[in-house]
């Protein structure tokens, strides 16, 4: 799995990432307060960044991934916190009850899917969230660099950034778009149509 050989690579910048969601956080405080949440989950956690950020403001976080490898620099990274990790299988069902979470999170991960992909995930984070899921993936902004690395991954990147909004309203009653930095949003969504 290209991800589990390219996880030491990811771990190199998991101090620029810890920086760059805080940053995040920071900066969209006034329109979406992250710490009101107790429980989160971490969809596609990668080696943890995002996890140690939101356990630092104390919520209790959960990471799934389906690389091994990912989730192992995770461990490395996250060792001594309380952040439980998990490794996926994403052609199943999430391992949670329904309404397990306050929040789901994803980071630049629904790119990577196909829509029909997107669409089952959708579902599954419909039936593990109590309301509120938040994408952080690209948004219209597109760089030379980026659109060469998502042509080699043979995600649907080139179609997502098109769509997100649109396809997302299929599924949600409300999408909120903000953009967190130059090629980043939060697509923020509430109450599944699902």
């Amino acid at each position: 799995m290209l991800f589990d050989i390219i996880s030491p690579i990811y771990a190199l910048f998991f101090n620029y990432q810890v920086k760059y969601y805080r940053k995040i956080l920071n900066r969209i405080r006034e329109e979406v307060d992250i710490t009101q949440y107790k429980r989160v989950l971490d969809l596609g956690c990668g080696t943890g960044a995002l996890l140690y950020v939101l356990q630092d403001l104390g919520i209790e976080v959960v990471g799934v991934d389906p690389s091994p490898g990912m989730l192992k620099q995770a461990r490395r990274k996250l060792e001594g916190t309380e952040a439980e990790l998990i490794q996926i299988d994403p052609s199943e069902k999430l391992p949670f009850e329904d309404d397990s979470f306050d929040l789901v999170i994803s980071s630049y991960v629904l790119h990577g899917l196909k829509p029909k992909e997107r669409e089952e995930l959708y579902k599954e984070l419909c039936r593990v969230s109590k309301g509120k899921i938040i994408f952080h993936d690209y948004n219209e902004t597109r760089s030379l660099v980026t659109d060469i690395a998502e042509f080699l991954e043979n995600g649907d990147y080139f179609n997502f950034i098109k769509v997100a909004k649109s396809e997302m309203e299929k599924y949600f009653k409300n999408v909120r778009v903000i953009d967190v930095d130059k090629k980043a949003a939060w697509y923020i969504l509430k109450h599944c149509n699902i």
